[in-house]
């Protein structure tokens, strides 16, 4: 097990024209689970190339414990890699794919030949692919092949895992009882765990620590909860959360919050004076959870904003609710039992406890 430290690390492509990652720093502190949480082209894959040693750097330095690793070779480094590309030697059988981690030239020895196919069928069975052990690469569907890639790296046990999207591939249910599984083996271990994802939902369920990434650039590093609770920007806010946040433009016209020009929402001296002095205009953007979104009726004295419910998308216990008013969308999660139709008309209520504040000029969380 090792703590890693990525420090101040850039990384270019196409002779500088393409920047991936852009002053990346975060930690994973040994034996945690630590996810890179970001959409397509974040930098997500590169990061845990550079980690690994399978590309260089061009700035920046990455520890593992005490020792600069930035200059070691894969090899050196004992660290196991998953993609989500697969990587499987297509003329090795699924058994001689797992295996192949455990009999590598620099761990000759380290199990007897018993010992590796023990390990090989116990991955094999926790991935369910165990009636899959004499097949070809070829032979198996892109989840099968993708199950197989996962299990190369956990049949080892590393200082740490390096799992890029691993699970990507895999139908919901399967990806759902992975998630599971991935979280209890790495409990077990205790091994360091680096995880990329672009599921938000992913991210806040299995990791102890995360960082979100965006054109390269951390944008927060935390706790699930305090990202989820406490984004440090509109981007963090709209992209962890499910649904995303409601953002709504808003002005302070004397005492009051004035939102989308339709409402206003009274606040507080205190808050007042705390909003004008953090603000580098007069612009808020108001973040609003579509779960403290309240339905009421249009006519209802507590009603913000009164609109007709565009879609109801329903999730079983709960359900999502898009209410279209004017030109703007809000989205509210609530008991499916408690849903509005679609075409009706309603009424939406929140108040300022539930409210985030993030000024519209930096898109920075004011506090």
């Amino acid at each position: 097990m090792a703590k890693i430290s990525v420090q101040h690390v850039s990384k270019t492509y196409k002779g500088g024209e393409v920047q991936a990652l852009k002053d990346v720093s975060f930690e994973c502190e040994d034996g945690k689970f630590f996810c890179l949480l970001g959409p397509a082209g974040a930098g997500k894959t590169t990061t845990i190339k550079l980690i690994a040693g399978i590309e260089a750097i061009d700035k920046g330095q990455i520890f593992m414990d005490e020792q600069d690793i930035t200059d070691l070779l894969p090899k050196d480094r004992d660290v196991a890699v998953a993609f989500e590309t697969y990587a499987l030697y297509p003329q090795r059988t699924v058994r001689e794919n797992l295996a192949f981690p455990l009999r590598a030239p620099m761990r000759k020895g380290g199990m007897s030949e018993q010992q590796i196919q023990q390990r090989v069928v116990e991955i094999a069975k926790l991935l369910g692919i165990e009636e899959l052990l004499e097949r070809l690469p070829r032979q198996l569907s892109g989840g099968q092949r993708q199950r197989v890639a996962l299990g190369r790296a956990l049949v080892r046990k590393p200082k740490a895992y390096l799992l890029d999207e691993p699970i990507a591939h895999l139908d919901a249910k399967l990806r759902h009882r992975m998630r599971g599984e991935l979280r209890r083996i790495q409990l077990e271990l205790g091994i360091t765990t680096i995880y990329t994802t672009p599921d938000q939902l992913e991210a806040l369920s299995l990791a102890d620590y995360m960082a979100v990434l965006n054109n390269g650039v951390i944008e927060q590093v935390g706790t699930p909860a305090e990202i989820y609770n406490h984004p440090i920007n509109l981007f963090v806010a709209r992209f962890v959360g499910d649904p995303p946040m409601n953002t709504l433009q808003a002005k302070l016209d004397g005492s009051d919050l004035v939102l989308f020009g339709l409402a206003k929402l009274p606040v507080s001296a205190e808050l007042k004076t705390r909003l004008a002095n953090a603000l580098a205009g007069d612009g808020v953007v108001v973040g609003v959870r579509p779960k403290d979104l309240d339905i009421v009726t249009p006519d209802s004295s507590e009603a913000l904003f009164k609109g007709e419910v565009k879609n109801v998308q329903v999730l079983g216990e709960t359900s999502i609710i898009t209410v279209v008013i004017n030109a703007h969308e809000l989205r509210a999660k609530l008991n499916t039992q408690m849903a509005p139709g679609r075409g009706e008309r309603v009424g939406l209520k929140f108040t300022l406890d539930d409210c985030h504040f993030f000024d519209a000029h930096t898109e920075q969380r004011l506090f």
